[in-house]
């Protein structure tokens, strides 16, 4: 088998429906993708795929996948080659989600201080523990944040028991910025800023 690079690692799990599949993480990028073995009718052999994380109009996904496709496609061929399996010819594409998901993820909107319009979004990340899981959040959220298309942040735990401790912080919309750790004091005087200056910015 190929020696994975030292940021990416790999879980293997029974699937719900008969077969398994390999999920994939990185280090900076999270949820990579899967392979899956899936038995054929008739016991015909054993069905391998390989699928990239993500929606397809995410540009982190294009990343996951120039990553991830070359490798999880090198495997798959490794995976057939002692077992006779058949490998899926068709590109890499973005798989439906593995199981349905079980964690609510909670969301606020600030709303401008004199006609109430929306003005940004924030996403709670309490799991979001390393730059991996803060792009799990990124990911799950992607399809909400960009339909909405407001200033978006992901905002993981506090890094300390106090309330003025700081957290780590993603911008994620309208463009990605490096993850910073702001305490509340040093974070809360921006969202006021777009509270307060959203009608002075809107035409007339």
């Amino acid at each position: 088998m190929i020696t994975l690079p030292p940021e990416i690692t790999f879980e293997k799990r029974a699937l719900p429906e008969g077969g398994w599949s390999y999920d994939f993480r990185h280090r900076a990028l999270g949820a990579l993708g899967r392979i899956l073995l899936q038995g054929l009718p008739g016991g015909r052999g054993t069905h391998v795929s390989c699928e990239v994380a993500g929606d397809p109009a995410d540009p982190r996904t294009a990343e996951r996948r120039a990553i991830f496709g070359p490798l999880g496609m090198e495997i798959a061929r490794q995976m057939e080659r002692p077992t006779g399996s058949y490998t899926d010819p068709r590109p890499v594409v973005p798989p439906a989600p593995p199981v349905p998901p079980t964690e609510v993820v909670e969301s606020k909107l600030t709303q401008c201080r004199s006609c109430n319009a929306f003005v940004a979004m924030l996403v709670f990340a309490p799991g979001a523990t390393d730059a991996g899981r803060f792009e799990d959040y990124a990911r799950l959220m992607y399809p909400e944040y960009s339909r909405r298309g407001l200033p978006t942040w992901i905002i993981g735990p506090a890094l300390g028991p106090a309330p003025e401790d700081p957290a780590g912080i993603l911008q994620v919309w309208p463009t990605r910025k490096p993850l910073q750790r702001l305490t509340p004091g040093q974070f809360n005087p921006r969202l006021g800023r777009l509270a307060a200056r959203h009608c002075r910015q809107t035409p007339k």
